[in-house]
């Protein structure tokens, strides 16, 4: 424990500097994908508001089961003027896809285009079913 002391004493500033890069770090990575909702806040959102929720898996996981309500549409759709994506900016948004990485992702490039209401379900597909939540076939 003595070493590790002199060890901060000797490099103080290296550490400091390291540390600041980690908290600049995670308030950046928290920012970037949109608000994340988890799943008790998400069905909160949707019972409370009318928010457009896209699935944004393959087909064939979206026809295996999604929420209620979803639609399926591939993340490069996600752009204004796309025919299969309807949202104006102040819409309020959900986006789903099997982690919550890819849609993290869609979301930090919606806000760039202007949307400003987009909501991103913390885990994805996996934590909805692992919380004991519905899917729908379609």
């Amino acid at each position: 424990m003595n070493k590790f002391l002199v060890f901060l004493g000797d490099n103080f500033l290296a550490v400091l500097v390291l540390l600041s890069f980690i908290v600049i770090l995670i308030i950046y990575e928290r920012r970037k994908g949109g608000t994340k909702l988890d799943t008790s806040e998400m069905t909160r959102l949707i019972n409370k508001g009318d928010p457009l929720v896209y699935d944004l898996r393959s087909s064939a996981e979206y026809g295996a089961g999604s929420i209620a309500g979803a639609l399926n549409i591939q993340p490069s759709s996600l752009v204004k003027g796309d025919s299969l994506f309807k949202a104006t900016e102040e819409d309020c948004m959900i986006l789903i896809c099997s982690t919550g990485t890819n849609s993290s992702k869609a979301a930090g490039d919606l806000m760039k285009q202007g949307y400003t209401n987009i909501n991103v379900l913390s885990g994805g597909i996996i934590n909805w079913v692992q919380s004991g939540m519905p899917l729908v076939k379609n």
